[in-house]
């Protein structure tokens, strides 16, 4: 959640950090199975910013037949989540790259994108486009980020929460201090008009922690 050098030998210690500072993290991927689990029987998953291995973890172990993308540009973050799946057998397509280097024309039945816009600046809205275009007609877009509107709001009540779970007052402060530095809060109306002009009929907010909230959105038949 602070500047970090996703290719430095501290991301070991992502998994074990990243629950302390995120209240729910592992309820908002359980939530995302639950819906797909009700939608679509998936088939093809593209995981954009894989590394660490959750989202691999929580679908693969539900869906161990499906072919999933797993693309970071981490070479770090996806050694990561290798080791985490290392006792499934799935098919897995490594990606040490960006959304930007990946086929244009191959789509997916699910496209998940977790904790990965807010580190973007210029080019989030860019990168939306180019991650809405991934899904097939009524397939599932799931995106979670830090949110614009709910940053100033809540930002002291979650950095008394991750004092709670002992995460140093030096890192809180350094958190802090990102925003509009290395820390780029995604708007709700970027997201809600971009989805809707590339052919989104549903978008549901069904996740939130303080500034963090997760959306999943389902393209229409016709884009």
């Amino acid at each position: 959640m602070k500047n970090t050098n996703w290719n430095s030998p501290t991301v070991q210690k992502y998994q074990q950090t990243i629950r302390n500072k995120i209240p729910g993290y592992d309820l908002m991927y359980e939530q995302m199975l639950a819906i797909i689990e009700a939608s679509l029987a998936p088939q093809e998953l593209l995981i954009v910013g894989a590394g660490g291995g959750q989202e691999l973890l929580i679908l693969g172990n539900r869906y161990p037949q499906a072919f999933y993308t797993a693309l970071d540009p981490s070479e770090n973050m996806l050694e990561l989540a290798r080791k985490r799946i290392s006792y499934v057998s799935l098919k897995v397509d490594w990606q040490e790259t960006t959304l930007d280097n990946i086929s244009i024309k191959k789509q997916y039945d699910v496209v998940t994108c977790h904790l990965v816009l807010h580190f973007l600046k210029e080019e989030k809205e860019a990168f939306l486009e180019q991650i809405s275009k991934k899904v097939k007609p009524e397939g599932l877009l799931f995106i979670s980020a830090i949110m614009e509107e709910e940053k100033t709001k809540t930002l002291p009540f979650w950095i008394q929460h991750m004092k709670f779970y002992n995460i140093s007052v030096a890192d809180c402060e350094r958190f802090a201090a990102s925003f509009n530095k290395t820390t780029h809060p995604l708007p709700t109306s970027m997201l809600q008009k971009i989805l809707q002009r590339n052919g989104y009929e549903t978008i549901i907010p069904y996740f939130k922690s303080y500034a963090i909230e997760a959306y999943v959105a389902k393209k229409g038949v016709k884009t």
